[in-house]
């Protein structure tokens, strides 16, 4: 199999425990790109959970995710895509809704 710095074999990846919601494949790509594998188990709704700042567009497989932002809350689903820019601003915590995990894609850039 030929190797790229344009390609990150996913397939033979491990899917690695990043808490006890959240498991990921992780790579870092050229230009200082990050793409996420990700499964979030569903859990309570934790209303002290920290919340992220790091922006993310993400693609939906499966299931279905609720973020929380400070004005608002946005449910989302397979199929759906969202883009959500960095900072304080743009702050969100992701919840699994449902009873199976979510799997989806991010990206990320630094």
């Amino acid at each position: 199999m030929n190797s790229s710095p344009y390609v990150f074999r996913a397939s033979s990846a491990p899917l690695k425990e990043d808490s006890s919601t959240l498991k990921v494949k992780e790579a870092h790509m050229l230009e200082g790109m990050t793409v996420r594998y990700q499964e979030r188990s569903p859990s309570a709704i934790d209303p002290n959970a920290s919340w992220c700042e790091t922006g993310h567009s993400a693609y939906i497989l499966s299931g279905q995710l609720r973020y929380e932002f400070p004005d608002h809350i946005v449910e989302v689903g397979p199929g759906d895509m969202v883009h959500i820019p960095a900072g304080h601003d743009h702050r969100h915590r992701p919840t699994a809704l449902g009873d199976e995990p979510v799997k989806y894609f991010i990206t990320e850039f630094e």
